[in-house]
């Protein structure tokens, strides 16, 4: 198979239509053209609020330092996708099914899968403008492309990509001359198509199997029904990587209060069909639902990541940026050593505690 060097005109193009059936879980997939556009730092063609492309490395040793290599991996709350998109398209794990909650979000993941080519083409023909956006926010189609194409729309011209509806347009509604940002400054439709593109040819690779248009509960139980007998239980990862505790509300379109936060500790505090993994902002709620225990570890990632903050500036008129530690909690047997985290309450580990302690004291 020639590689993605070897063309003139780009990726392959996709020919996909419908998600595989379970069955497919049980064969190897065939080789992406080129694995290095899905290692780069940015490889969704989505923007999302709190993306956690920076704890993709750690999720990674996390699930090479253990056996048997996962089969299935399956995402949940995908977002802008980019830990499935990465761990496919390197061979981490073979197969992934993406899932969330936002019809808009789905659509989205579904279309750039399986309607990959009809994507790209609306994409480059539609207008990048004010007016356009308008037209977006109060379209109420329910069709699956048109929620796709509206994703992407609001995703690559709002603030933030925000999909909420209190985030204007990137440059503001007037477009002032004196804004350094306009509109269409995070919709180059050239890269867009080019990652649109390696979504399509996961999926006709057989490493993308499925997208779900559903809640983390259902996602999670289809995970057991649809795949039982097709993967044992060590064969199958699940990435949960909820909303904000704090800040959901002003992020997502559908984000979670506390008691659902509470109803997934309850569900992974329990006996699962697989392995998984949960990647949370460090906050009171989350040490208080996820505290070290047997059946689990809880990691604190050492590095700070950069999330979009409410809060404007009252001199400069600015929104700023609140930067957070972040936590990982798994049921993954094995925790290969890091120094990009620790293991929250290992006595046998000196600076572990000396960074427990100062967690504590900064709580």
């Amino acid at each position: 198979m020639a590689g993605q060097d070897d063309r003139k005109d780009g990726p392959r193009p996709a020919s996909r239509t419908a998600p595989w059936p379970p069955a497919q879980v049980e064969v190897k997939p065939d080789p992406v053209d080129d694995t290095r556009q899905y290692a780069a730092s940015v490889v969704s063609p989505l923007r999302y609020p709190g993306a956690k492309r920076q704890l993709v490395p750690l999720i990674e040793r996390i699930i090479a330092g253990n056996v048997p290599p996962p089969r299935l991996f399956v995402e949940p709350f995908c977002g802008g996708a980019t830990t499935a998109l990465r761990l496919a398209g390197t061979g981490v794990v073979e197969h992934v099914v993406l899932a969330d909650g936002d019809p808009l979000v789905a659509a989205f993941w579904y279309t750039a899968a399986f309607d990959t080519t009809w994507l790209i083409d609306a994409m480059r023909e539609v207008p990048v403008t004010v007016e356009r956006w308008k037209w977006w926010r109060n379209c109420n189609s329910t069709s699956v492309r048109d929620l796709a194409l509206k994703c992407l729309f609001l995703n690559r011209t709002t603030f933030s990509g925000i999909l909420h509806g209190w985030a204007g347009p990137i440059g503001g509604l007037n477009q002032n001359a004196e804004t350094k940002y306009k509109i269409d400054c995070r919709f180059n439709k050239d890269a867009l198509a080019q990652r649109i593109s390696a979504v399509g040819q996961l999926a006709d690779t057989g490493h993308i199997l499925e997208v779900w248009s559903h809640d983390w509960g259902t996602s999670l139980d289809l995970v057991g029904s649809r795949y039982r007998g097709l993967v044992g239980p060590e064969e199958a990862v699940v990435y949960l990587d909820p909303p904000y505790v704090e800040k959901a509300p002003y992020l997502y379109q559908w984000s979670f209060q506390d008691d659902q936060h509470r109803a997934l500790a309850q569900v992974l505090s329990g006996d699962t069909p697989f392995r998984w993994l949960l990647s949370y902002d460090d906050n009171a709620l989350a040490r208080a639902l996820y505290p070290p225990a047997e059946r689990h570890h809880v990691l604190h990632a050492m590095h700070r990541y950069t999330a979009a903050g409410l809060k404007a500036d009252e001199k400069k008129g600015k929104r700023q940026r609140t930067v957070r530690a972040e936590l990982l909690v798994t049921n993954f047997p094995d925790i290969p050593e890091s120094d990009d985290y620790h293991v929250v309450g290992d006595t046998t580990c000196v600076s572990c505690q000396k960074a427990d302690s100062a967690d504590a004291d900064r709580s």
